[in-house]
């Protein structure tokens, strides 16, 4: 069963990090970009965080519906993921080798090819080129640990997981000198944000909500997401806030297919968030960096939701949807595609003709749509069809 508000949770989370990655890579845009295209096209965190959540419940879902061991579940998942990313990673450096860049070190490939490379460096960074791949670390650090959940005891080993990615967090703030352990302290704080994922799936029948609250609460997303509580600019406490302020979009997406639950619901309303805008919107006026016009778009675009969403605009908005419903379809069918490949093509594009900004965005969409249609609609059917055979 696919849960239609789900996948254009994944487009929007996807063409959110391909916009953000065009205005923040691209040559021309990176010198010209006003303050208001730059305070628009940030949102690349939070939609990164989007898509922890997103695997975390779809892979919950994926386990229940076909009753995966450990076996069968890792060889899935290394069949979804390798053939596409191992694609992309040598596309990226046939970009580099014949655009003689080489800001890159060893370190920077073998991190990549081995999926130990991350953005804050620990053992090390990303290259350059395809520095998306830094969440792929993070992924295939949670599928392989939630493998070995899997049997019996799974719900009593992912609670001792939960708590020990809780723990951690305490430790991320901690300056740690061996780089293994920092490592593992990244790893498992972040698990959270999946495990958060997993269990609203979980749990999911045990709560009910509107159109118009999960549209409020998830506008709150960028307001809260860009507020700083520590020193550490990738604030795992302020991610894990956001990942509670999108319970409800997850919720509505997910019971919007759901039979009717037996069990006791906990209907979530508007005023219960409101609260949390309202700190949200006081530490930001008081402690924020953010630019004012920035602050006054992330302020205001809750208060206008909250103000104007009513049935009517509900159900046009709605409407809206469903005209663009297989666009939007499309797009999460290629994201993981489209994920990996655009940023290679951003950094050739930009290399070749730093100074042509339209045909440069002509290039990087043709582009970018084309090679991850082919890939997720040939090369990885045929992968597939190849080891079905086996």
């Amino acid at each position: 069963m696919k849960y239609k508000y789900l996948e254009y949770l994944r487009t929007f989370a996807a063409l959110t990090v391909f916009v953000n990655h065009i205005v923040g890579k691209l040559p021309y845009l990176t010198i010209h970009k006003s303050v208001a295209l730059q305070s628009i096209s940030a949102w690349g965190t939070e939609a990164v965080i989007l898509f922890f959540l997103l695997s975390g419940i779809v892979i919950n879902h994926t386990v229940k519906k076909y009753g995966q061991n450990t076996k069968v579940f890792l060889k899935k998942r290394a069949l979804r993921i390798l053939p596409i990313y191992y694609f992309c990673i040598f596309f990226a450096l046939l970009i580099d080798y014949f655009t003689h860049y080489t800001s890159n070190s060893t370190s920077n490939y073998w991190g990549s090819l081995f999926f130990v490379a991350t953005l804050q460096g620990s053992i090390t960074s990303p290259i350059s080129t395809i520095a998306v791949v830094w969440s792929l670390s993070f992924e295939i650090f949670f599928y392989v640990v939630f493998a070995f959940t899997i049997g019996k005891n799974q719900l009593k080993l992912l609670i001792i997981w939960l708590l020990l990615s809780l723990i951690s967090i305490f430790f991320y703030y901690v300056k740690l000198e061996d780089n293994i352990i920092r490592y593992f302290v990244l790893m498992f704080s972040f698990s959270s944000l999946w495990l958060f994922g997993y269990f609203i799936y979980e749990f999911r029948q045990r709560f009910d909500t509107n159109f118009s609250t999960a549209i409020f609460a998830f506008s709150m997303i960028p307001l809260i997401n860009r507020l700083q509580i520590s020193p550490q600019f990738y604030d795992i406490i302020i991610y894990l806030v956001t990942a509670v302020v999108c319970f409800p979009i997850f919720i509505f997406a997910l019971n919007n297919n759901d039979k009717v639950s037996n069990h006791k619901v906990f209907t979530i309303r508007k005023i219960y968030y409101l609260p949390i805008y309202l700190i949200a919107a006081y530490l930001s006026i008081t402690f924020s960096k953010s630019l004012m016009i920035s602050k006054g778009m992330y302020l205001s675009i809750p208060l206008i939701s909250l103000i104007l969403l009513n049935e009517r605009i509900e159900k046009q908005i709605k409407i809206r949807l469903r005209s663009i419903e297989r666009f939007m379809l499309f797009v999460a069918s290629i994201s993981y595609a489209l994920y990996l490949v655009h940023m290679p093509l951003i950094f050739l594009f930009g290399r070749l003709m730093p100074n042509s900004l339209f045909l440069n965005l002509f290039l990087i969409i043709v582009f970018a749509f084309s090679i991850s249609t082919f890939l997720e609609y040939f090369y990885q059917k045929s992968i597939n069809s190849f080891f079905k055979k086996q």
